[in-house]
């Protein structure tokens, strides 16, 4: 089970990832609904450039205009972009000829049904889908799970695989992946204490993911 950590705005929040044996880090820039620990992308490169081997540096952001995105992975060094907002379908193939060694990663928020036609709408231009939930004020980070049978759907239909987050913690992301099967799993404030990512929390949470299916 892949393990995606988000929401790294510190070296201390980076070694708390690593530590956890992450798959992959992500760094919030280019907000434009609330959010917290967001970084720039000069302070997201100088965080990448101490990231060990075999870590994939994530830039998750809200910003929607193509030149924008572009000029966002090319600042940050990151290679695989996570595109929270509304993005026409067709300007993420601007995004790939522009940028043909990037992953990218395309966001449903699951709020009822109209999920799964949305994923669909998307699967062909995403390199994987990261099923999430919103609410008014936020794109992400709500710490506020989904349905997660809607999830099931859309993982059972996918072409692309499907990443798992919103509202997952320690004590609750065994049950999710059971449920769900997703390809990988997505956390921010659910490895948090005091508004800081915990190092204790963040252990736990690998560990509890990467343990889901091992009995199954």
């Amino acid at each position: 089970m892949r393990v995606k950590f988000c929401g790294t705005a510190s070296l201390a929040d980076m070694q708390s990832a690593i530590d956890a044996g992450c798959d992959a880090m992500g760094f919030i820039m280019g907000v434009t609904h609330q959010s917290s620990d967001f970084v720039t992308p000069a302070e997201a490169a100088k965080m990448i450039r101490q990231l060990p081997p075999f870590i994939e540096p994530v830039a998750v952001t809200h910003l929607q205009e193509t030149e924008d995105l572009i000029r966002l992975v090319n600042d940050s060094h990151c290679t695989t972009l996570q595109i929270q907002n509304t993005v026409e379908p067709l300007e993420i193939d601007l995004i790939r000829d522009a940028l043909p060694y990037l992953k990218i990663v395309k966001a449903i928020h699951v709020m009822d049904e109209s999920a799964i036609k949305t994923g669909k709408l998307y699967e062909p231009y995403a390199d994987a889908l990261i099923l999430d939930t919103r609410t008014r004020e936020k794109l992400g980070g709500t710490g506020i799970p989904h349905d997660w049978n809607i999830s099931a759907k859309i993982v059972a239909n996918s072409a692309v695989p499907v990443i798992l987050a919103g509202g997952l913690r320690p004590e609750n992301v065994a049950e999710a992946i059971r449920k769900v099967r997703p390809y990988g799993v997505d956390v921010h404030t659910g490895v948090k204490r005091d508004g800081i990512r915990d190092p204790e929390k963040t252990l736990a949470f690998a560990r509890e993911a990467r343990n889901a299916l091992v009995k199954d």
